[in-house]
């Protein structure tokens, strides 16, 4: 009610319609956030940040091509953003196309090497594409070593397979 009050008083203030937009994601109505998303962009579009966060509201709302969309724009205008490439990462996992996932995951970690679960993410999509399994159990380890439980589990699995 803050926000929308604030809206009102300011129909112009980005970071209103942002913080709207993250409370309306917050309760599952992802179409909401999407709209209040939109506008603050329609107001603001150099601002990698809220593409990255439409992108995720169009990724919790099944439109996964708008996300990628997004994901690129955000990219464009800020190219240093960890999270933006390992969210793209995650859709083109999705996807099912897993070179390009760990095209973004690569330059995640690259821009941030301690983000465990692109370590984990890319090391499930090495073992997706087959025969890389190496690699999997480096980032496996790589992840559990930096506290991702998962990535441990991922690891004795993958042991046990071998």
């Amino acid at each position: 009610e803050a926000l929308t009050k604030a809206i009102e008083l300011d129909p112009n203030y980005t970071y209103a319609y942002t913080n709207r937009g993250f409370a309306y994601a917050k309760k599952g109505q992802y179409d909401r956030a999407i709209k209040d998303y939109s506008r603050a962009i329609a107001l603001n579009p150099d601002d990698a940040y809220i593409y990255g966060v439409r992108g995720r509201a169009y990724v919790n709302s099944g439109q996964y091509g708008k996300a990628i969309k997004d994901y690129n724009k955000a990219i464009a205008l800020d190219p240093n953003d960890a999270l933006v490439y390992y969210n793209r990462g995650d859709v083109y996992f999705d996807k099912g196309q897993y070179d390009r996932a760990i095209e973004d995951y690569n330059k995640a970690i690259a821009l941030n090497p301690n983000n465990a679960s692109a370590y984990n993410n890319r090391g499930v999509a090495y073992e997706r594409i087959g025969n890389i399994i190496n690699k999997a159990i480096s980032d496996y380890q790589k992840a559990c070593d930096l506290g991702l439980e998962i990535a441990c589990k991922n690891l004795q699995g993958t042991l046990r397979q071998r």
